[in-house]
């Protein structure tokens, strides 16, 4: 049982939900859901499948997730067809600009948000298992429940990345019970959802000594994505809709060239740099293992041209962060904040006021941010700047949770 204060919080922080998710509708949700919704046909590979149909299909786009996001996206569908009704089918399949005005759309995106309130909701529950004082286990649960960039990254933009989240937050809680194994199955199992867990596998490594214990945490980390994948291997749609595309080949792009062909890239050595940090401690502390996970999004989308959703990734380690550090509340607040605006100046209607076409579609009639910015400065440049700040920002919080030598970084 929880106290009576925090079932107050959480009563309010599940209101709250409740009124943001169907009000909110980025294409996203549509389009992952149309070609989830092929699992019930009994379609196994959607990949060769929106390949050879892709002329007779209102939705053209590839499925750019994993095999497992599939299977759980279209499974939950199937369970939940009764809630959604006939015309859901419909709807689906309506690629013209009224799909939006449709009378049930405020039901259809309730519903298949449901599950990202439930995994919403447990990461809270999650987050509190990493303290021992009830004032902590309240702040950090408060933090996550009301922080508004998680509301918004989660609800308004669709955000299935919550998945992944819960389970690698899942897995570092799992190590900090001193259960590496348990913990890299569920990197693994993240990893068949989004590719980007497997980054954190090398500093679980590094939370024991023994070397046949690092090989078999490896092994576990790598081996249930490997399976996942295996099977649509042979499918040349799959490589290029998954493989060749996203976070892996962005790590490649942004490179100095060291001339004869050879390009340093700057992605993968800014990695290297806190894998060696770690490695150089001999053994990482379970209970700082957060840090380095914390240290290693911001560097990586420091050096990357990052998705808004990949925010997300962070938000977890940061409330951890804001309970364990007074000094780098703000600092992380700021970081957070420069990393949320820079997408929002992207070229992209869906990511501003095309979230609210559900209410009114006169909304997409509005100028975006880009195009106004636009009238009075280069927004491109306006992007360099801030992400610019947002390195050197994360240089610094980086190096300050990483030469902390206690768990509440202040001391």
């Amino acid at each position: 049982m929880i106290s009576p204060k925090l079932q107050k919080i959480l009563i309010m922080g599940i209101l709250l939900r409740l009124l943001i998710m169907p009000f909110y509708f980025h294409p996203d949700i549509k389009t992952y859901n149309f070609q989830s919704s092929f699992l019930k046909n009994g379609v196994v590979n959607i990949y060769s499948y929106l390949t050879d149909h892709k002329q007779d299909l209102p939705l053209k786009e590839e499925f750019v997730y994993f095999p497992l996001t599939y299977f759980f996206l279209g499974g939950y569908q199937i369970l939940a067809s009764p809630f959604l009704g006939p015309g859901f089918h419909q709807w689906l399949f309506d690629a013209s600009q009224s799909a939006t005005q449709r009378p049930d759309v405020f039901r259809y995106l309730f519903i298949l948000k449901l599950p990202y309130l439930l995994l919403d909701i447990a990461i809270g529950f999650l987050l509190m298992k990493f303290f021992e004082k009830d004032e902590d286990k309240k702040r950090v649960f408060t933090i996550w429940m009301f922080n508004p960039l998680s509301l918004v990254l989660i609800y308004a933009f669709s955000n299935l990345d919550i998945i992944v989240v819960f389970l690698t937050v899942l897995s570092l809680l799992l190590a900090q019970k001193q259960k590496p194994i348990s913990a890299a199955l569920a990197l693994g199992i993240g990893a068949g959802f989004k590719a980007y867990p497997l980054l954190f596998a090398p500093f679980l490594m590094l939370t024991v000594k023994d070397w046949k214990q690092r090989l078999g945490i490896l092994l576990v980390s790598v081996l249930p994505f490997i399976l996942t994948i295996a099977p649509f291997l042979r499918s040349t749609s799959f490589k290029e809709a998954t493989l060749t595309s996203g976070l892996m080949t962005r790590l490649t792009l942004m490179g100095m060239n060291l001339g004869f062909n050879e390009t340093l890239l700057v992605g993968v050595a800014a990695l290297s740099v806190l894998f060696f940090w770690g490695f150089s401690e001999m053994q990482i502390s379970k209970d700082k293992l957060w840090q380095y996970y914390l240290a290693l999004l911001l560097l990586l989308l420091s050096v990357i041209h990052f998705h808004v959703q990949w925010i997300l990734w962070m938000m977890p380690f940061a409330a951890l962060l804001f309970v364990r550090s007074k000094k780098l509340i703000l600092p992380m607040a700021l970081l957070l904040l420069t990393a949320f605006f820079i997408p929002l100046l992207y070229e992209d209607k869906a990511m501003t006021v095309g979230l609210f076409s559900v209410i009114n579609p006169t909304y997409n009639l509005l100028p975006i941010p880009f195009a106004i910015v636009q009238k009075f400065y280069d927004p491109y440049v306006i992007q360099s700047i801030l992400h610019s700040i947002f390195a050197g920002g994360s240089l610094v919080v980086a190096w300050k949770i990483l030469r902390s030598r206690n768990v509440d970084i202040d001391e």
